[in-house]
């Protein structure tokens, strides 16, 4: 079977570059299937993340930034040529490969490829809530940008749900807000493969992913001002970057707590920045699933999360192995935490049951949906 993943670049540590990866490789290595990644814009950037020598990569080389160096009109003139010339090179490269199955993610080009002129059957993965997707960043626009925007997306959520062959999300609840005929829910594939689990015992909180608006870290420097008011002692370790880093060292200021937050640029080997730590905070405003929680869970880690749309209720149960808080309630947040630092034996048990219950997230659990879903795809051509 021939597998084409369409993306802009794999080329910062990312959830969704770090899960794509992961998938290809299985795909190509255990599965024998033959895998394409073709990418719009990787440039001259490094991989991320190592793939299999049986992937083939083919960049386009549409470099879609360029266009922001110009003003409005010229903009939006630059952009449409580029997209233009994407259209072109994506149905050569596609016609080229013929091949069974073309996959790419609701917020890159999905568009693009559902109206791809091929045979193949398009997979279309939601990656982010479809509520949330492009809508909720954070930024300021004004009203008629705004409602240009919502009527933007709102076409091209209907043009998926038209012409995808199948949409696949990542929760249930992400999975009721499209209204199309074929809907799956695939939960993320996580394996750490780390050999040892966290101690539980350093006094250490620890957050991973991107600095933005989506993630809420904001929410939770003032959750952890709260914390540090009654136990000093403890830090928060906050690995990632992003474009909020700047704003967040002058909260940390502003709350007096800078001495107990601590920033680490992103690594590959987040596993070990896990096991070093003593519990996982979560404060997104929304997510599509919530790959970190898992990632920490099968490193022995609890997990205190915001229950936001969606992914921490499908992954957390909550008082059994990770503690769920009503999105946005900080004082509850806080109260979860410190429950858990006063408590060593019940940080040990949630620890303990957040490893089981990420067990069923492992890829020998999650890879033979896929495949079904490829087979049955196929099967109807």
């Amino acid at each position: 079977m021939k597998i084409v993943y369409v993306y802009d670049a794999i080329a910062r540590l990312g959830g969704v570059e770090r899960i794509w990866v992961d998938k290809m490789n299985s795909l190509a290595d255990q599965y024998n299937e033959q895998v394409y990644l073709v990418t719009t814009c990787q440039g001259n950037h490094p991989l991320a993340y190592t793939l299999s020598d049986k992937i083939r990569h083919i960049d386009i080389n549409v470099r879609f930034h360029t266009k922001y160096q110009y003003s409005l009109p010229k903009r939006l003139w630059m952009g449409w040529q580029m997209d233009r010339q994407l259209v072109e090179k994506l149905n050569g490269i596609v016609n080229d490969i013929n091949p069974d199955i073309v996959i790419a993610t609701t917020y890159y080009k999905a568009d693009v490829v559902c109206n791809l002129r091929c045979n193949a059957k398009k997979i279309i993965e939601s990656h982010v809530a479809r509520i949330c997707t492009g809508i909720n960043d954070g930024v300021k626009r004004s009203f008629i940008s705004e409602m240009y925007r919502r009527w933007m997306y709102k076409k091209y959520f209907k043009m998926i749900e038209g012409k995808g062959g199948a949409i696949v999300t990542l929760t249930s609840g992400d999975a009721r807000d499209w209204n199309a005929k074929d809907i799956l829910v695939i939960p993320n594939a996580v394996d750490m493969k780390n050999t040892t689990y966290s101690q539980l015992t350093n006094k250490t909180a620890i957050f991973a992913g991107r600095f933005t608006y989506q993630k809420g870290l904001d929410r939770m420097l003032e959750a952890w001002k709260l914390v540090v008011n009654k136990r000093s002692d403890w830090k928060l370790k906050l690995v990632g970057e992003g474009e909020l880093k700047e704003q967040l060292v002058r909260q940390c200021k502003e709350l007096g707590i800078e001495n107990n937050v601590i920033f680490v640029e992103a690594t590959k080997d987040i596993a070990k920045e896990y096991i070093d730590s003593s519990m996982f905070l979560f404060t997104s405003r929304f997510e599509g699933f919530g790959l970190v929680l898992v990632e920490a869970m099968q490193c022995g880690v609890p997990c205190v999360s915001f229950d936001c749309p969606y992914g921490p209720s499908d992954i957390i149960d909550d008082g059994i192995n990770g503690y769920l808080i009503e999105n946005g309630n900080i004082e509850k947040f806080a109260d979860a935490v410190l429950k858990l630092i006063e408590n060593d034996d019940l940080r040990m048990q949630i620890g303990k049951a957040a490893i089981e219950k990420s067990r069923q997230y492992l890829p020998e659990n999650i890879m033979p949906q896929w495949i079904k879903l490829y087979n049955s795809l196929t099967d109807n051509k």
